[in-house]
């Protein structure tokens, strides 16, 4: 990949922030509602992140599941010391698995987060599993109960209702064993019920109404309500079908996969409630750098409401961010995240730029939701496997600052059998202090660069100056504004857009 030096990263952080507000031609948000990020390190390559409540203290904490740490597969622990500030990580190392993805949530009904891992095991054959650490009621967990998957290389974790009793379930995408004719398979492990609780064990898929045959490489998912009946339904993203699917939940099971849609390496999709009629599907396509949400006229009938322009797409979250009843969507990018709000038609309009990443990585971010400062607000928690860290920004409020300090390691405890819990420690609410948030936007002023006369080197070629390199993206982006050099349009399709953006990166990359 072609580096990019620290003056140009500057100048690209505000070329390419206005380029994501207003390359698409939409009026920027007069306010916007995110803060100032905070950033924490964690051990390496996070490959998905959660948050949870760890031990009834300051808050709700994050976890991350990191594919390469230092010393191989681990969990990293971030703390909330109130406020929605940090402490450093606490390290748990886990050996014998290679690591996909995580999420978290109180599986067992008791009051504390868990948390559940796909990735596969190390032996032969290789076999995808899903772990789940309960937590012991005090922040630590005991050793990981193993459920093995009906196939190997899980791309995709997720929660939700399935079978709709009182016991969360877990999702899992992935592909299926060797010699298999199946080309990919979403399996769900039912959670057990025990006396009426939730008990925080699965039952492993069985049977093809548990692991549904999907696309060739299904590799995102997400439970809600879709048609308007009483059974949750499952949306999948399949990026190698270049299609969108979704599972209509039956009650005892799941029906197979209808198509929603045709999308082109589609890497991320949610399911977006509608305050009245049914259920909207918001998905992105990453090598086409496009949001696309589609709606139902009728039923399990489904249509492309619209689409628009965003830069390297890698996963999204749902959620009524600015409080007004419709749901947005969060879409995080190789170069931040950014926020689209709802609007009464169905649409969805850009709204800001929630935080600007490393640039010179293309990583591909998660993203998790939670109010991490106790103020009735969603906020939003990012990991990025480049970086080895993951960033926190409020809503309504700047990150407070964190010291950094050593993290606490600890390895994977060895488990004897499930543990008793005696009692649950109540937790006392305290008062929330009412935060004001003020914040001025200002948009820098952008000149035109000199175009030199020379013949461009070819598309892509953006400032005329006989050669294609990092510099060449600035072109674009004054190239959207101002007349400059033909080459700008980079990808030959007639107009100079964010689009071209997308291309230019992906062009320097593969060199």
């Amino acid at each position: 990949m072609v580096g990019i030096n620290g003056a140009t990263r500057a100048i690209l952080r505000s070329l390419l922030g206005m380029a994501v507000l207003f390359g698409s031609g939409t009026e920027a948000a007069a306010a916007p509602l995110f803060g100032r990020p905070a950033s924490y390190d964690v051990d390496g390559a996070p490959l998905g992140v959660g948050s949870l409540e760890l031990d009834g203290g300051d808050g709700l904490d994050i976890i991350t599941a990191n594919g390469t740490g230092e010393e191989g597969p681990s969990l990293s622990l971030l703390l909330n010391r109130g406020e929605g500030s940090f402490l450093p990580e606490t390290r748990i190392n886990v050996n014998g698995y290679s690591f996909q993805t995580a999420v978290a949530a109180d599986f067992n009904a008791d009051g504390f987060g868990d948390i559940a891992v796909a990735g596969d095991i190390f032996e032969f054959p290789v076999r995808g599993v899903v772990l789940v650490f309960l937590n012991d009621g005090s922040g630590g967990f005991a050793a990981p109960l193993e459920y093995r998957l009906p196939g190997v290389f899980p791309r995709c974790l997720e929660t939700g209702y399935v079978n709709a009793d009182a016991a969360l379930d877990l999702v899992a995408c992935h592909s299926p064993l060797s010699g298999s004719t199946v080309g990919g398979l979403v399996s769900v492990l039912r959670g057990n019920i025990s006396q009426g609780m939730p008990t925080g064990q699965f039952t492993p898929p069985s049977g093809a109404q548990f692991s549904v045959a999907v696309g060739t490489e299904p590799a995102s998912a997400d439970v809600g309500a879709v048609d308007g009946d009483a059974n949750a339904d499952i949306v999948v993203g399949d990026p190698v079908a270049a299609a969108v699917y979704v599972l209509y939940g039956t009650g005892s099971g799941l029906a197979a996969p209808q198509l929603v849609g045709e999308v082109a390496a589609a890497s991320a999709v949610g399911v977006m409630p509608a305050e009245a009629g049914l259920a909207r599907v918001a998905a992105t396509s990453r090598s086409r750098g496009r949001l696309m949400i589609f709606e139902q006229p009728v039923a399990r009938s489904f249509e492309l409401l619209q689409e628009y322009q965003t830069l390297l797409p890698s996963a999204l979250r749902v959620a009524d961010f600015d409080m007004d009843d419709r749901a947005d969507v969060a879409v995080a990018t190789s170069l931040g995240a950014e926020l689209w709000t709802g609007l009464a038609d169905g649409r969805v309009e850009r709204a800001e730029l929630i935080f600007t990443a490393t640039f010179g990585t293309l990583s591909v971010i998660d993203l998790e939701l939670g109010d991490f400062n106790d103020d009735g607000r969603i906020d939003i928690v990012a990991s990025s496997s480049d970086d080895d860290r993951v960033t926190v920004v409020l809503n309504g409020a700047d990150a407070p600052f964190t010291p950094t300090n050593t993290p606490t390691i600890t390895n994977t405890p060895t488990r004897t059998n499930t543990p008793t819990r005696t009692n649950t420690p109540t937790r006392t609410a305290t008062p929330t202090q009412t935060r004001t948030f003020t914040r001025t936007s200002t948009t820098p002023t952008l000149t035109p660069t000199p175009i030199v006369t020379t013949t461009p080197a070819g598309p892509g070629d953006a400032n005329c100056d006989g050669r294609i390199d990092e510099a060449d993206v600035i072109g674009v982006v004054v190239r959207m504004f101002a007349p400059g050099c033909a080459a700008a349009d980079a990808n030959g399709d007639g107009v100079v857009n964010a689009a071209d953006i997308v291309f230019m990166l992906q062009l320097l990359e593969s060199r």
